[in-house]
């Protein structure tokens, strides 16, 4: 049984390999002539192209340019491996399980020494009639009239590692509350289980009402401090409009903790007295401030999955709370990178191979479910890609400008505040 499950995997990797390798096949989307086709591993004495996966040589250790290996697919090479030396490449940033198209001479069939490389092919935009566009920015129904979209993204952990009071969060959402954004996009983890007050067996350690300490199940910690937060905010601005987008993360102890994940669910189960158990009190927050039931009126809190791909408005927006940026920076080999852009082109990557998480084998506590993949392919090119990492924050053009990127980074780092993004984006003139 493991053998076969082992095999699905790798089958489906392959099928990776074919898809983003024969779009760079083709070219044409990127206005690139190469040179002739070849199957990895087989001796040319004449300047080839070969379509195949970066891997590490060692079995042990971070890549770098001595243990590159470029593995072909099982269909077009027999999944040979051969040596890649890319000192003839002007400039490069490669990594494990990047799919790329090399240019070079393959003479004695061990080793490609490379003169050109392409990066992937990274999806088309996601369009929209002008009409819609105007709709969507002028209209005065259900459009913005003009106005600017404003958007906020922020990550866990929302509390100090020294408690859960939670009190980064309250400061955020008291500033939501005078700024009265469109959205606010949650990346979690809601519940680290890297906390240690969470991390005991009974459940999270919690202070009540009287100061004292008690025991609470970690969806109790989440109805009480998470949702509980968002409720006193529609509760005390019962005209706010901002919306909510919950994502979940693999260090959240209320999620399933496997790559790709689920949305988040909200049991709401009639008990009396206290919260129900698994009842995370989203639905409260839905008719905090209003006399009757929702009916027609705008949901409030979206929970999505992680990754997904949303659309708010006009505006297509990426979102993955995997410190994808990360792992990739700790397992990568560069050359002559401009100064400054080494982090905007690791954010490139995920565009350039149509993924949330391109690395292969993945980082230790990534929990990928191999069998899955193609729930966390970009289905098109975002217009914003919402990255949150532990690495430096930044907002960058790539792309050509076509998408920005953006590391809000954490909101809490270690027992003192940390950061989040405000994004505004204007409409076009009339």
């Amino acid at each position: 049984m493991e053998e076969c499950g082992i095999r699905e995997e790798e089958t489906e990797e392959e099928e990776a390999v074919e898809e983003v390798g024969l779009e760079s096949k083709v070219g044409e989307n990127r206005g690139e002539k190469m040179a002739t086709w070849a199957p990895v591993g087989v001796p040319k004495q004449n300047t080839v192209t070969c379509i195949g996966r970066i891997c590490n040589e060692a079995h042990e250790g971070k890549i770098n340019s001595t243990s590159l290996l470029l593995e072909g697919s099982r269909q077009h090479s027999s999944g040979s491996r051969i040596h890649l030396n890319p000192t003839l490449i002007p400039s490069y940033s490669l990594f494990p399980g990047q799919i790329v198209a090399v240019e070079g001479i393959n003479s004695s069939g061990r080793t490609l020494q490379a003169s050109r490389l392409i990066e992937g092919a990274a999806p088309s935009l996601d369009t929209s009639l002008a009409s819609e566009l105007m709709e969507f920015q002028h209209g005065s129904i259900k459009g913005m009239n003009g106005m600017p979209l404003s958007i906020v993204a922020m990550s866990g952990p929302y509390t100090t590692k020294d408690n859960l009071e939670y009190d980064p969060l309250v400061d955020a959402i008291l500033k939501i509350s005078e700024d009265k954004p469109d959205v606010v996009i949650m990346c979690g983890p809601f519940v680290d289980v890297r906390q240690p007050l969470v991390q005991d067996e009974r459940g999270a350690i919690i202070l009540n009402e009287d100061g004292e300490k008690e025991t609470a199940t970690f969806q109790q910690v989440f109805a009480k401090k998470v949702a509980g937060i968002l409720q006193e905010l529609y509760e005390a601005n019962t005209d706010i409009k901002t919306q909510f987008v919950l994502v979940p993360s693999v260090d959240d102890a209320i999620s399933d903790s496997v790559y790709p994940q689920p949305p988040m669910v909200d049991l709401e189960v009639k008990t009396k007295g206290a919260a129900a158990f698994g009842s995370l009190g989203l639905h409260a927050v839905e008719m905090a401030g209003r006399e009757t039931s929702t009916g027609n009126r705008p949901k409030r809190v979206h929970c999505v999955s992680n990754p997904c791909t949303l659309r708010i408005n006009d505006v297509t927006i990426g979102v993955t709370s995997s410190d994808v940026l990360f792992h990739i920076s700790s397992d990568e080999t560069n050359a002559n990178l401009p100064p400054g852009s080494r982090l905007a082109r690791i954010a490139e990557h995920l565009l350039h191979q149509r993924s949330y998480y391109p690395l292969f084998p993945p980082a230790k506590g990534a929990c990928l479910d191999l069998a899955r993949y193609k729930e966390w392919e970009m289905p098109c090119r975002p217009d914003i890609l919402i990255v949150p990492s532990r690495l430096a924050t930044f907002a960058k053009e790539v792309m050509g400008g076509s998408t920005i990127v953006v590391n809000p980074g954490e909101l809490t780092k270690g027992t003192t505040g940390g950061t989040y993004a405000v994004m505004d984006v204007h409409p076009m003139e009339r």
